[in-house]
């Protein structure tokens, strides 16, 4: 079997409103349960019942400081924007609204490393996987 059916990071970009995000080396998603319910009764034999919860989702995003299109005013704490994660040019991760809960840069002196952010967001309501019917139809800006 080849590589042929698979995809790569390459096309991967992150957009933050209607603003592409300059620099990004990487971006994760994780879609969770935010809670299950377990229990055991008198017909569970002495097992463990699970019911699933509410959906949530995390993601990060990380990248190189660009100086001619700052990130920090895109990545402030407590706000929530429109944000898209693209894994090339029509798979996308779609979050109508994510709270930004956290931004760092690292500048590392001793290895003089072009400095590198990162930026943790969380799901604000509901969040659609690529492909998932209901997502708003986004395009990447240029």
């Amino acid at each position: 079997m080849s590589s042929s059916n698979t995809l790569t990071g390459r096309l991967g970009k992150h957009v933050v409103d209607t603003t592409l995000v300059a620099r990004i080396t990487q971006w994760q998603v994780n879609p969770k349960l935010a809670n299950t319910s377990e229990w055991g009764d008198s017909d569970s034999a002495g097992y463990t019942n699970r019911a699933a919860g509410r959906k949530d989702a995390t993601f990060t995003s990380e990248g190189k400081y660009d100086t001619t299109n700052e990130c920090w005013d895109l990545f402030e704490e407590g706000d929530s924007a429109i944000s898209t994660l693209w894994m090339n040019a029509s798979l996308y991760w779609d979050f109508p609204v994510a709270l930004c809960m956290d931004f760092s840069m690292m500048v590392n002196v001793d290895t003089e490393e072009v400095i590198g952010w990162n930026a943790s967001f969380g799901a604000d309501g509901i969040y659609y996987k690529p492909g998932q019917v209901g997502a708003a139809v986004r395009t990447i800006p240029t």
